[in-house]
């Protein structure tokens, strides 16, 4: 997964090959609708890191390596509304690439969390959650349970709440509701620092959260060497 934040307007694109041996050079390109692609990094054991002169300060290769390879574009704006493609030149199959398109936007008034909760215990705990206001639900997965080697059993629980892009608040993890051995854990939350925060009460829990906003994308890029891709966006 990939957190993106609005502060600072910056989206990082990933790329991967499941390709051993045989990779020569990485590429990350920019494809524009009536224009042809343009080059905007590339990586090789023989020339290292290069960015093009157009692109320095804009484009900066974050991670680089012939397997593995990231970029990060600064400052977006609606000039940076492209398609970017991962390529990676393979030895002697050629070249496997993938692209996703950057679609910019304004900054939307809601944005996306997503909260997990885990227990362990015997029997399988149970897990419900109670929210404070200005959160709306908007989708929850149904509790999963996975037995231990010592005889407990592990239950986890998301919820996806959609909140005002300035809200402060908390959502309590509510394990055996009503039952013997019920607990509750607060897990505070603020957007108005600019980045959501996240206290750990006990160890109980594991905590994700994930911010959906307009004008940020994530690039997946997964080229197989023998001439199959195998990507998701």
């Amino acid at each position: 997964y990939l957190f993106l934040y609005p502060s600072g307007l910056e989206i990082t694109g990933y790329g991967n090959t499941i390709a051993e041996y045989g990779v020569l050079q990485v590429t990350w390109q920019r494809l524009f609708k009536d224009d042809p692609i343009e080059n905007l990094a590339t990586y090789s054991k023989r020339f290292g890191e290069q960015v093009n002169l157009p692109f320095r300060g804009k484009v900066a290769l974050t991670q680089a390596s012939l397997n593995s390879t990231s970029i990060t574009l600064r400052n977006v704006s609606w000039q940076d509304e492209s398609c970017y493609i991962c390529s990676f030149n393979v030895y002697p199959d050629g070249s496997s690439r993938k692209q996703t398109c950057l679609s910019v936007g304004p900054e939307g008034e809601h944005v996306e969390v997503v909260f997990g909760c885990s227990a362990t215990g015997k029997p399988a705990p149970t897990i419900e959650w109670d929210i404070s206001p200005g959160a709306s639900h908007l989708d929850q997965t149904e509790t999963t349970t996975a037995s231990n080697s010592d005889h407990t059993f592990t239950s986890s629980h998301n919820v996806t709440l959609q909140v005002p892009a300035d809200w402060s608040g908390h959502v309590d993890c509510l394990l055996n509701r009503g039952q013997t051995g019920e607990k509750q854990k607060r897990i505070p939350f603020s957007l108005s620092a600019g980045r959501p925060k996240a206290k750990d009460e006990g160890g109980l829990y594991r905590f994700g959260i994930a911010l959906v906003i307009s004008a940020v994308i994530f690039i997946a890029c997964m080229a197989v060497a023998a001439a199959m891709l195998r990507s998701r966006r």
